[in-house]
């Protein structure tokens, strides 16, 4: 836990640090870019091990839907705080930056709230067949979510527009890209091994 704390400290650091030095040239938008790269598979590879161990002890599906939810939720708030400490502190301008932030600190924090609700189950030994039924179904939309987002993306030119200096939603863009990838991944992961398990 506290290795994935520091990770996600550091990256969002160095992220700061690439979307501040924009100026000395493309390098460092793609620099940025290749953090969140980076963390996108880290996320989702940590996802599918911890998958697999939790699995391998036997545990129950709620522990293991909770699992996939924390896990989202801590995509989400990577998002959040890569917006909120290139936008809110003006070292990129850009008007919607509000409304993302909000957003991803909305959804990451009522997938930890469905997280919590999971986990107390399974502590107790219970699997909640609609709460179960409720994860399936979010885990399901999300993974279309996302894929529609990635797919978006880059029919849109969003992942160039980099190249440019005056489009200043480059660094969000990235950060969207790559977490939809990431939660596509994690989602994708959580339906496969347990529609092979049913």
């Amino acid at each position: 836990m506290l290795v994935g704390a520091l990770s996600l400290i550091c990256s969002v650091t160095v992220m700061i640090l690439f979307a501040a030095r924009r100026g000395d040239g493309v390098h460092m938008a793609y620099a940025h870019m290749g953090i969140a790269a980076i963390m996108a598979i880290g996320f989702a590879a940590t996802f599918i091990k911890a998958n697999t161990a939790l699995r391998a002890s036997g545990a129950n599906q709620s522990a293991v839907a909770a699992l996939t939810s924390r896990f989202v939720s801590y995509v989400w708030t990577w998002g959040a705080l890569c917006l909120l400490t290139v936008y809110a502190t003006g070292i990129l301008v850009w008007r919607e930056w509000l409304t993302f932030s909000i957003a991803c600190i909305v959804i990451a924090g009522l997938s930890m709230v469905f997280a919590t609700m999971l986990q107390k189950d399974a502590d107790a030994g219970r699997e909640d067949a609609t709460l179960l039924k409720l994860a399936d179904g979010l885990a399901k939309i999300l993974l279309a979510g996302m894929a529609i987002t990635v797919v978006g993306f880059l029919i849109d030119g969003k992942m160039v527009r980099l190249l440019n200096p005056r489009f200043t939603d480059w660094a969000a863009n990235n950060v969207f890209f790559f977490g939809a990838i990431s939660v596509a991944a994690i989602t994708g992961y959580a339906l496969k091994v347990k529609n092979s398990r049913t």
